[in-house]
């Protein structure tokens, strides 16, 4: 299967903006596996998943190719997610609910994924696409 800048940037919007609504409706559920006294962080992070995937489908909607800097671009976002995650494990492990530590690591595992794609797909792309 061969999937297109284009595909992983909707597939990658539509995943983060699917977690962000997910974590909004459980957010009186998920807050105490995250050692968190309130949802309030997790609606921040949750907000941050929406305007991302926001983000991110614009020029894929725009654009029959997607430019290989904007590919770079979302790679990166999505390495510096993992980055962030590790930390947050590191920082705050004792905090954690097991299940808390499952989802950051898992989320984190798709995240790079999405990335490793990305960068795929930049490499593979022209250096100018053509913009429409």
């Amino acid at each position: 299967m061969n999937v297109t800048g284009k595909g992983i940037i909707l597939i990658d919007a539509v995943a983060s903006g699917s977690s962000g609504v997910l974590m909004l409706a459980a957010r009186s559920i998920l807050y105490p596996y995250f050692g968190l006294d309130s949802p309030f962080v997790l609606d921040v992070v949750a907000m941050g998943f929406i305007v991302y995937a926001a983000t991110i489908v614009v020029p894929a909607i725009r654009n029959a190719a997607i430019p290989r800097t904007t590919l770079m671009t979302v790679a990166a976002a999505n390495v510096l997610y993992v980055v962030a995650s590790a930390a947050v494990l590191v920082a705050f492990w004792s905090e954690l609910d097991p299940i808390g530590r499952v989802l950051i690591v898992a989320v984190a595992v798709i995240v790079e994924a999405f990335a490793t794609l990305q960068f795929t797909a930049a490499r593979r792309a022209p250096a100018r696409a053509q913009l429409v």
